[in-house]
């Protein structure tokens, strides 16, 4: 009889452990570095709200950082330049007054809001410069009870 030599089947190399905890780490050191970065511009591009009192509790601290304020609008004080596109007005709370000013085309509805919500900077002497303000609309667009 004529033996029949036959190879045995190749077993499969096994890969060090080493190899795919590289991957594990790289994958590990990658979400963390995408999760600090994604924390980091959350939190530079936060904008806090204020009322008018905590703006004049804090005044010395926010001076210079970008921040919402909230308040009634002194409709008295609207001075709008519309030549250079500059409009000031005052927001009120009790009894402090935060003189705004605003350089851009004003809300059609600034004449009729009641009050504002003003984004920007609070200046060395006092003045809110605001990037942006957002005028609420009286309480007339509001439906009426009987229209529940």
């Amino acid at each position: 009889m004529a033996s029949v030599l036959q190879n045995s089947p190749a077993k499969p190399v096994a890969r060090a452990s080493g190899y795919s905890l590289k991957y594990i780490f790289g994958v590990i050191v990658l979400l963390g570095v995408i999760g600090f970065v994604m924390f980091n511009s959350f939190q530079s591009n936060a904008v806090y709200y204020y009322t008018l009192s905590e703006l004049y509790a804090q005044q010395n601290e926010l001076i210079g950082r970008t921040l919402r304020v909230n308040a009634s609008l002194d409709k008295a004080s609207i001075v709008n330049d519309q030549k250079n596109l500059i409009l000031k007005f005052n927001l009120i709370e009790g009894e402090h007054a935060l003189p705004v000013v605003y350089r851009g085309v004003a809300p059609d509805t600034m004449s009729s809001g009641e009050s504002v919500v003003a984004e920007g900077k609070l200046d060395g002497s006092g003045v809110f410069q605001a990037d942006s303000i957002l005028v609420k609309c009286p309480s007339k667009y509001e439906k009426s009870p009987e229209q529940y």
